[in-house]
């Protein structure tokens, strides 16, 4: 209390005394150095810097902290000091004509004394704000280059300034050629990208941050190229979507990812049609515990469904997407089921026992190189699986059930594509006989599910290398989780019965480079730091992949990126149920050359072939 009272009484005192100076500086502008005229009206001078600080005290000018202060909050002042211009008019008119005529205030003295006052007080305050800021700047050694002097970046720089113990702006970097070799609030912004490292060697910058919040992949890309991350950190800003009322703030920023890197366009979708689609519906997912049904879970129970039913077979991660899910959703009533899609029985009994009006189906075997030498195991769950929840969907009158399909299907060099393309067939055959809508969605991989490549590089990468790619000209297409999700769930609206829709999976992406991007990331430099190991195609694996068959187009949707095959093939539902038969029987049997038959039937455009002597 004693250091706040100390403190008003200081910035009263320093007020007083700046509009005392103002005062004597409105009368040098008012009367142009006439000192004699000059005198007349020198008298009012102590008393009206008394009346100026006593509105301002009024107004409580002196309870602002002003080492928090931004310009908008010197508003008060000017206002304070607008008061003041008119309560001094009122009281030495007052004086003048009924008191004594020795105090008189020239109008313009009045109002060129109130302005200037008020300049004196806002720079005083700056100055204050600054000279606070720098006496309590811890010494973290961390200097600070912004790349985007646009009002992001501003705002990143007023957040630096509030909490100067975090790290010290020291310049600004921008693309703007307006802007380059300009100040923002004296600090420099200098170009890029090429000069980046100069400038983070001249400024000895430990962190860079990207504060252009439309930046695009290839941009990113390039910039990096110009950045040594052993020598700084790089953080960025997430999609503007993120960014709480376009407000940035240091909380929201984080490490470069290599999904800002795959030059994905920001998925829109009828969020409110999706939502009361879902709301107040029971809703099964299978699969509920892997990347994709986990995320539909997340996603789903934002819609607020009645009840999310998650069923998966692994006990773990039902556990732990079900404690995940309490915990962000307290709202919904969320039922855990344990069960394997291939025991019949029990989930016949499970969907005698619920009410679903939605089956998500997510769950199947998905890692290419171990069915290879599982095949029975791939056919068993991705097929036999999913016809018999089909037929219980078909039994129970589901309202709609969307199949979780993969690009691995087309034209498949593997066992598992081989098994998804099967089990594309059986919901396709159950679409043409049942008031269930079936939907089936293909695209291809997702950055970061469990076994795919990502995860497996970025550990390859802690442990110091090599980094192991198959080969060189392996591409693959790329989406994120949440970003295919979403798309799914907006494919379950345009579902109308048997449709198989595809994604907009966008540019194929080389392994190799996404292999030296997340190198560089990590702080290395490919080839010197990092080894890259080229180790061969493995078994069932093919240097890119396709979304169509020969005989497939396709047609728009309302959504730029979901499109719908015009298939031009479809089993009949005595088909179906023969090769349903003859794969149980072989899957039981573990007739191998027995399945090899099936698929040169079924799908005559395949390169898979089981290898008899290396499966089991």
């Amino acid at each position: 209390m004693k250091y706040m009272a100390k403190r008003k009484l200081t910035l009263l005192l320093i007020d007083y005394v700046l509009f005392v100076c103002a005062y004597g500086i409105s009368m040098f502008i008012r009367f142009q150095l006439d000192f004699a005229e000059m005198s007349k009206y020198i008298s009012p001078i102590f008393l009206y810097a008394l009346i100026m600080v006593t509105t301002l005290y009024l107004s409580r000018i002196y309870e602002s902290i002003w080492r928090f202060a931004t310009l908008p909050q010197l508003l008060p002042v000017f206002y304070s000091a607008g008061l003041g211009f008119l309560v001094n008019l009122f009281i030495f008119e007052f004086l003048r004509r009924y008191v004594t005529s020795f105090f008189i205030l020239p109008f313009t003295v009045n109002a060129i004394t109130s302005l200037t006052g008020v300049i004196l007080i806002a720079w005083s305050r700056i100055y204050w704000f600054s000279k606070t800021n720098k006496s309590s700047v811890k010494e973290t050694d961390n200097n600070i280059l912004i790349i985007g002097a646009g009002e992001i970046g501003v705002q990143i720089l007023d957040e630096f300034e509030r909490r100067p113990g975090e790290g010290t702006v020291v310049g600004f970097l921008d693309y703007d050629h307006d802007k380059i070799g300009r100040s923002i609030r004296g600090y420099k912004v200098f170009d890029v990208p090429e000069n980046t490292m100069k400038y983070i060697d001249m400024l000895k910058i430990k962190e860079v941050i990207v504060a252009i919040s439309n930046i695009n992949s290839a941009d990113l890309r390039k910039l990096l190229s110009f950045i040594d991350t052993k020598k700084v950190r790089v953080r960025i800003l997430p999609g503007m979507f993120e960014v709480l009322n376009n407000k940035a703030s240091l909380g929201i920023l984080r490490e470069v990812d290599v999904t800002d890197l795959l030059g994905r366009k920001e998925v829109k979708v009828d969020l409110k049609e999706i939502s009361e689609y879902i709301r107040g519906k029971n809703i099964l997912i299978t699969g509920a515990g892997g990347s994709i049904g986990s995320e539909i879970c997340r996603q789903a129970a934002v819609c607020a469904p009645k009840e999310l039913y998650i069923l998966g077979r692994g006990e773990n991660s039902i556990f732990n997407i079900k404690n995940e899910l309490t915990e962000k959703f307290p709202q919904v009533k969320i039922t855990e089921i344990i069960c394997d899609i291939t025991d019949e029985k029990r989930l016949g009994k499970i969907f005698e026992r619920f009410s679903f009006d939605v089956v998500f189906h997510a769950a199947a075997h998905k890692h290419v190189p171990l069915m290879e030498k599982n095949p029975t195991e791939a056919f068993k769950v991705n097929v036999l699986g999913t016809y018999s929840l089909a037929k219980l969907a078909v039994k129970h009158k589901i309202k709609k059930f969307i199949f979780i399909s993969t690009d691995k299907a087309i034209k498949p060099t593997s066992i598992m594509g081989c098994s998804k393309r099967f089990a594309e067939e059986v919901i396709r055959s159950f679409s043409n006989k049942t008031n269930t809508v079936f939907g089936m969605v293909r695209f291809g991989n997702v950055v970061g599910s469990r076994g795919s490549v990502i995860p497996i590089f970025k550990n390859q990468i802690a442990k110091g290398g090599p980094v192991k790619v198959t080969d060189p000209r392996m591409k693959r297409y790329f989406m994120t989780i949440p970003e295919a999700v979403t798309l799914v769930l907006q494919c379950m609206i345009f579902s109308s019965g048997g449709e198989v829709f595809i994604l907009d999976m966008g540019e194929p992406i080389l392994i190799d480079n996404l292999a030296r991007e997340l190198i560089r990331l990590s702080g290395l430099v490919p080839d010197q730091d990092i080894k890259i190991e080229y180790t061969g195609i493995r078994p069932g694996e093919k240097l890119y992949e396709e979304l169509l068959l020969n005989d497939e187009g396709y047609l728009k949707t309302n959504n730029e990126r979901i499109f719908v095959v015009n298939a031009n093939h479809s089993l009949s539902e005595q088909e179906v149920e023969d090769m349903v038969g003859k794969i149980r029987q072989f899957v039981t049997d573990s007739d191998f050359e027995g399945i090899n038959g099936l698929i040169r039937t079924y799908v005559p455009d395949a390169g898979a072939v089981i290898k008899v002597e290396q499966s089991y």
